[in-house]
């Protein structure tokens, strides 16, 4: 055992979803003021009155998830982990055979555009969340209302 763990109570859990309570806490204490973000937006001052990914009782993909389960149940998903980091995870929309939607979901410290161009070269249609983003709720009808408007494309 490491002097770390020895001190600190065990082992360190690590991943992205590591440090989610730590990052809810944050959010929640600086955000305190400020103007609320209204409903069926998903970027402000505080958080807004609807559900987002900060007050799920859960991990933001635990998140985001249950409303591609819930919401978009006539589609299949699958999550594809990102080989290159573990700040970015991939969710492909299938209709029958055919890729309806890629949805990446990527913390604001990664830069990466490979999927990103792939579907832009292959005519799928990509959206991106940053579930990491001061500012950003990813609130429940904003998710929805973008996922949505990509598959009616």
């Amino acid at each position: 055992m490491s002097l770390f763990s020895k001190l600190f109570g065990g082992k360190r859990s690590s991943g992205p979803d590591a440090a989610e309570p730590w990052h809810r806490t944050q959010w929640f204490e600086s955000n305190a003021g400020g103007e609320e973000t209204p409903i069926g937006r998903s970027w402000g001052e505080r958080m807004p009155n609807e559900p987002n990914q900060y007050n799920y009782p859960g991990s933001y993909r635990e998140y985001f998830e249950d409303i591609f389960s819930r919401e978009f149940e006539d589609y299949r998903v699958r999550r594809s982990e990102n080989p290159r980091t573990d700040r970015a995870v991939a969710y492909t929309f299938f209709d029958g055979a055919r890729t309806a939607l890629v949805v990446e979901l990527l913390s604001r410290r990664t830069d990466t555009q490979v999927l990103r161009r792939s579907c832009k070269r292959s005519g799928i249609p990509y959206l991106r969340f940053y579930y990491d983003y001061h500012g950003w709720w990813n609130a429940r009808s904003y998710v929805v209302n973008r996922i949505q408007d990509a598959l009616r494309r």
